[in-house]
């Protein structure tokens, strides 16, 4: 999934100033409060509000909206090296019935950031000068980690397409749907095959002529 920038301001955060700590609410942190030389490092489990992604044109939400995730700050000899990780739940719309659904998504992202490294991968889209832009980097880590659907239950029926009635709570009124012709030429191909299969050995060696 790619990378969705521009995560919204939330009123109450706090941009970091100093080295965070444990229980913290942090929006972006500013690199230079850490007072890190090379080859040190700092760790804090924060809290990083998380804001709403949009998928098919509906909201799904970060339960808590600020979940704890532990970020890990290297001092490397040129740059930084970053590490998000965490655990939360997703709630929205389940994909085929419209109902409440919710999902548990686990974080694990990292990101390096080279001095004036021309090698993307070296690069950070959420260091911006000296301020790393947390919740961005955490919507967008979130963003990547959703499972390919998000269903209210494995086993969700979904909509009937004719009435738009939820199946789960039960069969609708509607007849079946009319089968699809491009299965006709396989269906006549299966049936020709099965009417020209030889008839089954009985599996009874010859005895000797007597």
């Amino acid at each position: 999934m790619d990378r969705r920038t521009g995560a919204r301001r939330h009123s109450g955060s706090a941009r970091g100033a100093g080295r965070p700590h444990d229980g913290d609410r942090l929006v972006e942190l500013d690199l230079q409060g850490l007072d890190l030389s090379a080859g040190s490092a700092c760790a804090a489990e924060v809290e990083v509000p998380v804001a709403p992604l949009q998928i098919g044109g509906q909201d799904y939400c970060a339960e808590p909206e600020a979940p704890r995730l532990r970020l890990d700050v290297v001092r490397l000899g040129d740059g930084w090296h970053f590490r998000l990780r965490g655990r939360l739940e997703m709630t929205g719309p389940c994909w085929r019935c419209l109902e409440p659904a919710r999902t548990g998504v686990v974080i694990d992202a990292e990101e390096v950031a080279i001095d004036a490294a021309d090698d993307p991968d070296m690069t950070s889209l959420y260091l911006r000068g000296e301020v790393l832009e947390v919740a961005e980097w955490a919507r967008d880590a979130v963003a990547e980690a959703l499972p390919p659907t998000i269903l209210c239950d494995d086993r969700c029926a979904g909509l009937c397409v004719t009435c738009g009635a939820n199946l789960n709570a039960g069969r609708c009124e509607c007849p079946p749907p009319p089968p699809d012709s491009r299965w006709a030429a396989l269906a006549e191909l299966a049936e020709r095959l099965s009417l020209e299969e030889p008839e089954p050995d009985s599996g009874r060696e010859p005895g000797p002529d007597r």
